[in-house]
């Protein structure tokens, strides 16, 4: 709710009169100083309509976000706070809205706003301490989220992975190549880069990539990176490059 705040302030006998909207929103700053690491902290929580971080420290502007995981992958963003600026923050109360449904875990997660625009985007990414790891929490728990969950790229790895078999799609100027993969279920799929610019592979649809959230780069890597993802739910999967969305394929899995 917000109402008009009136005050009086006086300097050397000259009495100054400030008025300004106050807004009793959920989440409350507690300190302006300058941040110098990222905090964040989650007491353990039932979901409801709602998910609460206890505490937020940042040193740099951004969001909390709150994301589904499915079958322990990364899922969908649900929903995210607003615009945070560098300070320290008690009681953020994200409301998860219609889009979430109930049926997945949740972590939050502390994201930087990249170009500092105020818009959670795509080029926003999560925020990482001094050792590299990514500042999430699971909600449930309120244990730190392991950073691997979010490593979606890397390095090219091998055909045979034990007993999961592995075929390779490539990204050249052209799109990818083949367009159209048919692939037992179970099958490890690499995208290697072989463009000459960066790649985001995703699942339709753009730009919610909700036909199959967990298949979704979650970022863009460059030339000679990789991206891997099993297959194993039985269906036809159609995919983008989420910077070139006319650039499509489709995974058939049976």
């Amino acid at each position: 709710m917000k109402h008009l705040v009136i005050g009086l302030v006086i300097v050397s006998g000259i009495v100054f009169v400030f008025v300004r909207n106050h807004d009793e929103s959920k989440q409350t700053l507690a300190s302006e100083s300058q941040a110098t690491q990222t905090i964040l902290s989650v007491l353990p929580q039932i979901v409801g309509t709602s998910v609460t971080a206890e505490r937020v420290n940042l040193p740099a502007p951004g969001f909390i976000a709150v994301r589904s995981l499915d079958n322990g992958r990364l899922g969908q963003v649900i929903e995210i706070s607003k615009y945070l600026t560098v300070g320290e923050y008690t009681n953020i109360t994200i409301d998860l809205g219609e889009f979430y449904d109930g049926n997945h875990d949740l972590i939050v997660v502390a994201y930087q706003d990249a170009q500092d625009d105020k818009v959670f985007n795509d080029l926003d990414q999560p925020m990482l301490d001094a050792n590299k790891i990514v500042i999430a929490k699971y909600v449930k728990t309120g244990d730190p989220v392991a950073s691997e969950l979010f490593a979606n790229t890397g390095e090219p790895v091998a055909h045979i992975m034990g007993e999961i078999k592995m075929e390779t799609v490539r990204y050249t100027n052209t799109g990818y190549e083949p367009s159209i993969l048919s692939v037992p279920v179970g099958t490890m799929v690499q995208f290697a880069n072989e463009s000459d610019s960066d790649m985001w592979v995703a699942s339709n649809e753009h730009p919610r990539h909700s036909i199959l959230p967990t298949f979704d780069q979650f970022k863009s890597s460059p030339k000679g990176t990789t991206y891997t993802y099993v297959f194993d739910k039985i269906g036809s999967w159609s995919y983008h490059d989420h910077l070139e969305p006319a650039v499509v394929g489709i995974v058939k899995v049976i």
